[in-house]
């Protein structure tokens, strides 16, 4: 009797298998029977089986999905191609698969490598639906092929505002970010401007072949400049706003949050990968302003040492600054139109309890958590309902919460020589974005092991049912 085809979300049902929860003796063979269906070849079908996992398994990881959910797609989709005693695996920069087809004594093997990541929710969302027709047996081979194909060989958009778009966006991020944090509208237009020079000057470094962490130090100094003349000429605006904002654009906290959910999975090679890609940008990051702040402050132009506030509270602008930032996050990270405004919801609901909570006594470190918290779960329940990935939710969810009063703290520091207590503000700030992380990673995990009690629960019924029959 051929087997039915699980109606579960693909990546629930993968996860089990994945993190080792089942009983070896099922890792085999999952898919339908496939020995007797008139193909003659079934070398040639492993192979194509195995080079459309690979096609998967790359575009999840390089659009954005943790290194988990790139793995149960490719078992997923192999399994569901017949494929049996499936080993998929990932880091960073390669995937590789290995699989025995019906019939064939020796497995195929595929590997690729990840040249480019890129985060684009859009074409990730498009993939996750292809690995959920797949999962449900809605395509053939030949029609997972070329639908893959189409979404992943499509031209990209060409045109001015196709070279325009992400540094218009982020220059967008950045004016949000500036209200959030407690500037105004000069603050605000201040740091679009600074946004904008430095994301236009990134991508022309990095057309040029120019590395990483150069391209990334250059372009966070717009942010500095552009804060020292404000503060010259308007000595009454809030500097911290300015430079925050325009740099938090350039920040990779997605590559740390994606680098803490890794680890807490057990892929320790994608993390540690991630981790330093992290690291390096942010140092770079910091390296670009603190050169800046600091030859400012040779020649006489210093800025206030500390910020007057961290967060702009409840006030008009801060709400419009968390909208305009949550949406220009989504907007930049090609997240689908359906999926910005919800994400401006749950940024707004989880920038509410952090302020709140901060607002009651509560420490940076225990407000992150429960707004991060807050965060993951919102976008875990609308993921649901829409029986699809959270990630294009949260991450712009999650952006508001960023600790800038604490890196613009920990900024000036440096900048003026306290080395000490500046690396000790960067402490800060990376254990506040751990927190971030972990608090948003925790709804997931907890989804996930109510699904396993449930699913233990409900076989411990059938078994006793057919013991009593």
């Amino acid at each position: 009797m051929q087997k039915s085809p699980d109606l579960s979300p693909w990546l629930a049902q993968a996860l089990p298998r994945i993190r080792g929860l089942e009983p070896t003796a099922t890792y085999g063979y999952a898919g339908e029977l496939l020995h007797d269906d008139g193909r003659s070849d079934m070398d040639a079908h492993g192979a194509r089986v195995a080079d459309l996992v690979i096609r998967i398994g790359e575009a999840l990881l390089a659009y954005g999905a943790p290194a988990e959910e790139s793995v149960a797609g490719m078992l997923i989709t192999a399994e569901s191609f017949g494929l049996s005693h499936v080993e998929p695996s990932v880091t960073l920069h390669s995937v590789y698969v290995s699989g025995c087809a019906p019939g064939v004594l020796t497995p195929v093997h595929a590997s690729r490598v990840i040249r480019k990541h890129a985060t684009d929710f859009r074409t990730l969302a498009r993939i996750q639906d292809l690995v959920s027709a797949i999962s449900t047996r809605q395509v053939s081979l030949a029609e997972a092929r070329k639908g893959a194909a189409v979404i992943l060989d499509e031209r990209a958009p060409a045109g001015r505002w196709a070279r325009l778009r992400f540094p218009v966006l982020t220059g967008l991020v950045a004016a949000g970010a500036g209200l959030v944090f407690g500037g105004k509208t000069v603050e605000s237009l201040s740091a679009l401007l600074a946004a904008v020079a430095g994301a236009l000057l990134c991508g022309v470094l990095g057309r040029h072949g120019v590395p990483a962490f150069y391209r990334y130090a250059l372009a966070a100094m717009p942010a500095g400049l552009t804060a020292l003349a404000v503060h010259e000429l308007v000595p009454d605006t809030s500097s911290q706003a300015i430079v925050v904002a325009g740099v938090l654009g350039l920040l990779p906290t997605v590559t740390f949050v994606s680098a803490v959910q890794d680890s807490l999975t057990g892929h320790y090679l994608t993390a540690l990968g991630r981790l330093f890609d992290a690291t390096l940008v942010f140092t770079a990051v910091i390296t670009g302003v603190v050169v800046v702040i600091g030859l400012g402050a040779m020649v006489g132009l210093d800025l206030p040492m500390s910020p007057s506030i961290t967060h702009g509270g409840f006030t008009g602008s801060a709400t419009v600054g968390v909208i305009v930032f949550a949406v220009a996050v989504a907007a930049r990270s090609r997240a689908r139109t359906q999926d910005r405004l919800p994400a401006a919801g749950i940024a707004l609901g989880g920038y509410s309890v952090l302020v709140g909570l901060g607002a009651l006594g509560f420490s940076s470190l225990a407000a992150t958590a429960v707004a991060a918290s807050t965060v993951g779960a919102a976008g875990q329940v609308l993921a649901r309902r829409r029986r699809g990935s959270g990630i294009a939710l949260v991450v712009p969810g999650m952006a508001p919460l960023l600790p800038g009063g604490t890196l613009y703290l920990a900024l000036t520091d440096l900048a003026s020589g306290r080395t000490p207590a500046g690396v000790g503000g960067l402490v800060h700030v990376a254990g506040v974005t751990l927190t971030l992380a972990v608090g948003i990673n925790l709804t997931g995990e907890c989804a996930q092991f109510l699904r396993q009690v449930r699913g233990a629960a409900a076989r411990r019924e059938r078994g006793g049912a057919r013991i009593v029959s």
